[in-house]
């Protein structure tokens, strides 16, 4: 009999910040279950947590992300919703990142048009499509 995810030990690996272990942790039950909704979802969320985590700490140091950080943050967030179509906070971080650091209007746009879709609110849902606007002229 296979061992199954402790959501304890996963929860706190996430409120601890431990993204990284929280990651290889739900991967490890991933690999032996691949079809699994819940470890797909858990999946999800830990790296989309991971990427928002390098945005915020960009943020609240005051400083524009790296382009590796960007690169990483991308990754993280795509790799979310290719493991689950429908967390729609991985498509409104990909559009705040085409915005806000990437200059891509179209792009961000798409991202945003599909985190409406799925229901996504947010404060800063207008500044968003404002700025979005206003680059794409």
């Amino acid at each position: 009999m296979k061992k199954e995810l402790d959501r304890l030990k996963y929860a706190e690996l996430l409120k601890a910040q431990r993204l990284d272990d929280a990651i290889a942790y739900v991967d490890r039950f991933l690999k032996h279950d691949p079809d699994n909704p819940t470890l797909k979802l858990r999946a999800a969320r830990a790296r989309g947590g991971k990427g928002e985590d390098i945005l915020m700490s960009c943020d609240r140091a005051g400083v524009l992300p790296s382009p590796e950080q960007i690169d990483t943050m991308c990754e993280l967030f795509k790799e979310a919703i290719a493991l689950d179509p429908y967390l729609a906070d991985p498509y409104w971080d990909l559009a705040v990142i085409h915005a806000r650091f990437l200059n891509q209007p179209d792009r961000a746009a798409a991202y945003l048009a599909d985190a409406k879709r799925l229901g996504y609110k947010h404060a800063m849902m207008k500044r968003l499509e404002a700025m979005i606007k206003a680059a794409a002229g």
